[in-house]
């Protein structure tokens, strides 16, 4: 009884704190989180820093939601959906979503058939679920794929009708935590192990098929990789997530390593640069956002060049080391980071490559004592989310360690 009433008080404080704060943007001639020199903001949790300030004083106009209004920053809204699933665990890493607006999301490393309805903002878990899965691939043919990592099965949805069927293709778990469709109707899935492997997933006749192709000419210890993207032309770029090269499958099916310096992303030894990699047609790049790195690798898909920036200074002082699972390209053309065993969320604007960021510490506590209670999170382990899938004007992210699943609304 005592602690309902705390709670009630501390969420009408939160909301009177919260118009207030409303009140000193609308009043402020100077703009939190949208200077170009970085003005950063300790107690608000919002800063920005910009890499090409010179490039344009618009750098939203790529995008068809504006990002500025005035001196104002405007951050995407937060809601959790209608339903618990509880436990301990990271409970998903994939998303699909089929024809009628239902996301599917298999089980990490327990049984789990997760539906989101997004017509109703409602998550529900099946009875009948699978598990072993990591990352999926959206390909051409009607069906998403979701890539076995603990699992000796491809999964498979049928956009059209939502049903998932298992097709047992390996004789052991091959590792894989990321994919990409290349030309031909070819998945490509390069393995997160210390010895890399290729394996592809001809959708036009179920075929399967593995290399083990050459190691980088700068020697590294892991080459494990956990991500993949493919560009307009059909050719995939991969990461190393422990080691320092950047992978490449061409249009033709021809792997090899891009030539440039070590990708560092400002650590080493056994840290987590970066997981995941998203492509984004409008500047022909690649944005790879970190993990545990401090650092967002961009490569240009035109000449395979590349090159790495650093987050904001202010964000590496208050932000967990797991910053990121695996960002997203969102309605208004920024990408942002997934929040991970943090409540902060970077984003990067892909042309002028300006960094801003947020804490949704407030909304994550959603009228309670702390995000934990909030959120339903146990350990930060297992990850405040763990994927994204944009539907619509939408971000809908993948339910990791909380009971509560997140939306974004642009």
């Amino acid at each position: 009884m005592f602690h309902s009433i705390i709670s009630k008080l501390i969420k009408n404080l939160q909301a009177s704190l919260k118009d207030l704060e409303d009140l000193k943007d609308e009043a402020s001639s100077v703009g939190i989180g949208s200077s170009s020199v970085g003005i950063g903001s300790s107690s608000t949790g919002i800063g920005s820093s910009s890499i090409n300030p010179s490039e344009g004083s618009t750098p939203y106009e790529f995008g068809h939601i504006a990002e500025y209004s005035g001196d104002q920053v405007f951050w995407p809204r937060f809601k959790y959906l209608e339903g618990e699933i509880v436990g301990n665990l990271t409970k998903t890493r994939t998303m699909g979503l089929d024809d009628s607006g239902v996301i599917h999301s298999l089980g990490y490393k327990s049984d789990m058939h997760i539906e989101t309805d997004t017509s109703k903002d409602s998550i529900k878990r099946n009875s009948v679920g699978y598990k072993g899965f990591i990352g999926n691939v959206e390909a051409s043919d009607g069906y998403t794929y979701f890539l076995p990592a603990y699992q000796t099965s491809i999964g498979k949805l049928g956009r059209k009708t939502g049903s998932v069927t298992l097709e047992k293709k390996f004789t052991s778990c091959p590792q894989v935590r990321s994919g990409a469709e290349g030309n031909d109707g070819i998945i490509y899935m390069p393995s997160y192990t210390k010895t890399l492997k290729i394996f592809s997933y001809n959708t036009n006749t179920g075929e399967v098929a593995s290399t083990t192709p050459q190691k980088p000419s700068r020697y590294t210890f892991c080459n494990h990789i956990w991500g993949a993207a493919v560009d307009k032309k059909g050719e995939i770029y991969m990461p190393q997530t422990l080691g320092t090269s950047i992978a490449k499958i061409d249009k033709f099916g021809v792997f090899s390593y891009l030539d440039g310096p070590p990708v560092t992303s400002g650590v080493s030894g056994w840290t987590h640069k970066y997981v995941g990699a998203t492509y984004v047609e409008s500047v022909d790049k690649v944005f790879c956002l970190p993990r545990q790195g401090k650092k967002i690798l961009i490569i240009n898909c035109a000449d395979d060049t590349y090159e790495e920036v650093d987050l904001p200074a202010d964000y590496l002082a208050v932000a967990n080391k797991n910053k990121n699972f695996h960002g997203f390209l969102a309605p208004d053309g920024w990408l942002y980071s997934a929040f991970w065993a943090d409540t902060k969320c970077f984003r990067i604007n892909p042309r002028t490559y300006e960094i801003q960021w947020k804490d949704y510490e407030y909304e994550f506590m959603d009228g309670h004592l702390t995000a934990k209670d909030g959120s339903g999170i146990m350990s930060l382990g297992t990850g405040y989310s763990t994927a994204a899938l944009v539907q619509g004007d939408d971000v809908y992210l993948g339910l990791a360690g909380t009971s509560r699943a997140i939306k974004l609304e642009f």
